[in-house]
């Protein structure tokens, strides 16, 4: 054995390529221990092994108009859980975004309606810290999850328009501080998607054409 190790000691050519091998190992090694420690220390490591939820998810309908023809608690958006892993509400959130209208301050305090180009962003579908007319509309996912068979109602006065807590936001044009009401125009077509918030992915998406109110 001694007498191998001499040899290789005494070929230059050799030993060049194993001293290179051996730090080349090292350092990756270092490098991946490197990496993962700042990984966990910054709390990125929830979010990297996190996967996106798998749904199918079908938009059934939609109906309603805008005022003042139709009113913002007459303009509905259904949606309903095909198939896939069950959502997390308080993780899961739904963009719809169309042609329509929305009110700009509070309803009673002064105002006035805007039409556009709206966004109605539900940063949170739990039922906890809603609406009543939220809660009413969807009492098949008051346990907190939205599963295989279960149908989640979106309706334009999901926020009491604005007077109550909420996390309904809606703008429309250039406005954002509106009272986060909303309709869409009848007859035009609104984009929908549902959004996993852990890894801010989309889940689902979808577009559907508004139809009149019967």
């Amino acid at each position: 054995m001694v007498e191998i190790m001499v040899a290789i000691l005494k070929n230059d050519g050799a030993v060049a390529p194993i001293i290179g091998a051996l730090l080349l190992v090292m350092l990756t090694v270092l490098l991946g221990g490197v990496v993962a420690a700042a990984v966990m220390d910054n709390g990125v490591f929830g979010s990297i092994s996190s996967s996106t939820p798998m749904a199918m998810i079908e938009v059934k309908d939609a109906v309603g108009g805008v005022p003042n023809a139709v009113q913002y608690k007459e303009n509905f958006v259904i949606l309903e859980h095909k198939g896939g892993d069950p959502l997390d509400l308080d993780s899961t959130f739904v963009v719809l975004s169309g042609d329509g209208s929305s009110y700009v301050g509070k309803v009673g305090h002064g105002g006035f309606k805007v039409y556009g180009q709206v966004t109605a962003k539900y940063y949170d579908l739990a039922p906890s810290g809603t609406c009543a007319t939220y809660k009413s509309n969807n009492p098949g996912v008051d346990d907190g999850l939205w599963s295989a068979g279960e149908f989640l109602v979106l309706n334009g006065d999901d926020s009491i328009n604005g007077t109550d807590a909420s996390t309904v936001r809606v703008s429309v044009g250039g406005y954002s501080d509106t009272s986060n009401n909303y309709g869409f125009r009848e007859g035009s077509l609104i984009t929908v998607k549902v959004f996993d918030s852990t890894t801010d992915r989309v889940i689902a998406e979808g577009i559907v054409s508004v139809r009149p109110l019967d």
